[in-house]
């Protein structure tokens, strides 16, 4: 008789106790997968509001940044005028068109700048607001008959998180691109990033 009597007011401080805790029980969400295409961590950034129809040539500000593309060469630094990006090889020209494509937010071209290979693992992009891009530096790393490897750096005025949501605005971060040649042309075979640590 004890025994039980023991038993039942167990069973009942623990009903009381849990029914205390009714978290306990829930449901939670399992964690959120890194979203960010450049990094292996998520941060929060305060983006500004994208707009999908600006014309980044109406922003002052952004016309008086630096906007060549910077070939950097050792010691040397060399700055791609306009429309010059095909004097400077097929690669350059390539990052001519890349950085083009994304600056006037056209997602269609920018997402035939990539392998197939590329998005075995990667979404293309549904859509980017135009992003005003500056500060361009490519150093190459390598090169092969049929692959080239740059470090490409650029920041991004009032960054609107529609392209890069990896870096907040005004922020230089280096991104390693592997170019490979795919049906006679040039493509991004892969983007990664430096890893701290």
């Amino acid at each position: 008789m004890a025994v039980a009597v023991t038993v039942v007011c167990l069973i009942g401080a623990a009903s009381w106790f849990l029914l205390q805790h009714p978290e306990w029980f829930e449901r939670r969400p399992a964690a959120p997968a890194v979203t960010s295409r450049y990094s292996d961590t998520l941060t929060s950034y305060i983006f500004y509001e994208p707009d999908y129809s600006r014309d980044v040539t109406k922003v002052e500000e952004y016309m008086e940044l630096d906007r060549y593309i910077h070939i950097q060469r050792g010691a040397e630094n060399f700055a791609v005028t306009d429309g010059d990006c095909a004097s400077w090889g097929e690669d350059i020209e390539f990052f001519g068109r890349y950085f083009a494509a994304a600056i006037a937010g056209d997602a269609e071209t920018y997402n035939s700048l990539f392998t197939e290979a590329y998005y075995r693992t990667n979404e293309p992009y549904e859509r980017f607001a135009p992003q005003m891009i500056y500060g361009i530096t490519l150093e190459k790393q390598s090169e092969t008959d049929s692959s080239y490897v740059y470090d490409v750096t650029y920041a991004i005025y009032r960054n609107d998180g529609t392209l890069r949501n990896d870096v907040g605005s005004d922020a230089f971060r280096t991104l390693i691109f592997t170019l490979k040649r795919e049906n006679g042309a040039l493509r991004i075979d892969s983007v990664d990033f430096y890893r701290v640590g």
